[in-house]
């Protein structure tokens, strides 16, 4: 099957403008160095631009998928011919996105990230919105029928017939299906893939509906989980800073620097600001005044920011369930929806920030097995972004059935290495500002040691927030003051169990344990970890957790 014609119409101008656009670097260059002349644009472009529309045309034509009953097949290429087989069983998500532009159009990016991938597997951009729900929704019922067939194998079970695997994803089997053979009853209803007659035809998808066949749908039975109401979503945007908010103030203040510049002065005019900001003719009075009052506006500019990427992030956020998998979709300007395979978690997190914890909210996110491609950082998916406590606490359970725990902490030695830690900066700023002051000009250098007065709180804090909790079949690890976050591991999902200590850890009798899991934010180095425990624990822990993990495994 093709891309959806406006796919053809966006390479065709890609490539074209590329084609325009290298004849008038070549010409600009070797007019530049004295050969040839301008004019020659005039002949040169337009064979550009021909070539580059044809080549863009052409990649349109030369990609080709289709969805057999046990993988996805793309090809494409041009000069170079790509094939490539991506098994059912290995498919993760199927991501679809939509911006301003595609909902215009009625067409979506569609793309296929596998458990284990080093990025995505194949992107389709850009097919019809109904063709997207289609893939989505086929590729996971026929994932869940091979992943069935499969397990049936391993544990010498009959597999399931395809009434059987219908209904495990949620399907409503239709009475008329002869499944003595796994045949429909009617030739003209054979399955995608599969010609009337039961010739099957690998890698071939018959579209039943072009084709005019009659054929009975399989609706999943949608289950709608979790809807981010307008209050949850504004307790969102309020609670949960952006720190790429103040990358993107940064990139746009060029852009508004004059409005910018009469913001600060004004803002300083109270407090006895200059006229205009030019440092060399300041006063002292008045950089100091510049100096007050310009961090709170970047803060503030920086929340507002945070405020409006929440909101177009989350706009309309919706968590359903569909068979075995949870389905999202969210987005104002930009519109996604996926899908979370509950096989694939392996750990999800409870996360409270500052904010959150005093109004009693709280988000929700899972880890998934494997993925650690260009969209990592989603590998940790959303799913709840923010909800009461217990709402949220209801809807983890559904995930993992874990109970309420008493969370241990580290031992209170860990506090006096904690202090240590927030003391260090401080020395080094003091010292830094003690050279300025004895070598450029003079300052008060000093200032900087009032904030040895919040070292003990913030080592209590950390150390308050930190700990862990054993259960019968789940790890709890705790972690976080600004951003609080209670991490659920099964002991069926662990890897591997390490201790870790440093040179300063081993001074204390302290060590760290590590649960390494298949998720994609072990890859990046995010594990499940339980920071400064007395070493004896952590030994005890370490041999204890093998042998759950052992148990869990056999059933026991």
């Amino acid at each position: 099957m093709r891309l959806h014609p406006i796919s053809a119409v966006s390479r065709a101008l890609r490539y074209g403008v590329n084609g325009l656009s290298i004849p008038f670097f070549l010409v600009a260059m070797l007019s530049a160095a004295g050969i040839g002349s301008i004019d020659w644009l005039f002949l040169v472009a337009p064979v550009g631009l021909v070539v580059g529309v044809t080549y863009g045309v052409m990649t349109y034509l030369r990609y080709d998928y289709a969805l057999s009953e046990d993988t996805f097949d793309v090809a494409q290429g041009v000069i170079g011919r790509t094939e490539r087989e991506i098994p059912l069983r290995r498919i993760q998500n199927v991501d679809v996105s939509q911006n301003v532009f595609h909902r215009l159009f009625g067409v979506a990016v569609v793309r296929i990230e596998t458990a284990g991938g080093g990025g995505t597997e194949a992107t389709l951009s850009v097919v019809a919105e109904a063709e997207a729900s289609r893939l989505r929704r086929e590729i996971r019922e026929r994932r869940a029928k091979v992943t069935g067939e499969a397990e049936a194998r391993e544990t010498g079970e009959a597999a399931p017939t395809d009434a059987a695997s219908d209904s495990a994803t949620g399907a409503t089997a239709d009475a008329s299906t002869d499944t003595t053979a796994g045949q429909p009853a009617d030739p003209a209803r054979a399955p995608p893939g599969q010609a009337a007659g039961g010739e099957q035809h690998p890698g071939e998808y018959v579209d039943e509906a072009t084709a005019g066949k009659p054929t009975t749908t399989h609706a999943p039975t949608s289950e709608v989980l979790f809807e981010l109401r307008p209050v949850e979503l504004l307790a969102l945007a309020v609670t949960r800073f952006r720190f790429r908010s103040v990358v993107l103030l940064v990139v746009a203040i060029p852009f508004v620097e004059d409005f910018a510049i009469r913001l600060l002065l004004d803002a300083a005019a109270p407090l006895g600001g200059p006229a205009a900001l030019d440092p060399g003719v300041m006063t002292r009075q008045e950089l100091l005044a510049v100096g007050l009052v310009g961090p709170p506006l970047i803060l503030l500019a920086s929340i507002l920011t945070s405020v409006v990427l929440s909101t177009l992030e989350f706009y309309d956020f919706e968590l359903g369930r569909e068979g075995d998998d949870l389905v999202y979709e969210r987005g104002l300007l930009q519109r996604y929806s996926g899908s979370i395979p509950r096989e694939k978690v392996q750990t999800i997190s409870l996360t409270e920030t500052f904010l959150m914890r005093p109004l009693g909210f709280a988000g929700l996110t899972v880890e998934t097995a494997g993925y650690a491609g260009s969209r990592a950082s989603q590998g940790s998916q959303a799913a709840v972004p923010i909800a009461k406590l217990d709402r949220t606490l209801e809807l983890a359970r559904e995930l993992e059935d874990f109970p309420d725990l008493e969370f241990t902490r580290p031992p209170k030695r860990a506090r006096r290495r904690y202090a240590v830690r927030y003391s260090i900066p401080i020395v080094l700023l003091l010292a830094v500002a003690y050279a300025v002051s004895a070598m450029v000009t003079p300052i008060p250098w000093y200032l900087p040691a009032a904030a040895f007065v919040a070292v003990p709180f913030a080592a209590h804090l950390k150390w308050a927030n930190r700990g862990f909790a054993v259960g019968e079949d789940h790890l709890l690890i705790r972690d976080g003051f600004w951003n609080r976050t209670t991490r659920v591991v099964p002991y069926y999902r662990i890897q591997t169990v390490v201790s870790e200590a440093t040179v300063f850890q081993r001074r204390l009798d302290l060590a760290t344990l590590v649960a390494d899991t298949a998720s994609s934010a072990t890859l990046l180095g995010g594990s499940p970890t339980a920071f400064d425990l007395d070493e004896s624990t952590v030994d005890e822990l370490q041999s204890s957790l093998r042998e759950r993990l052992q148990a869990s495994l056999h059933g026991a």
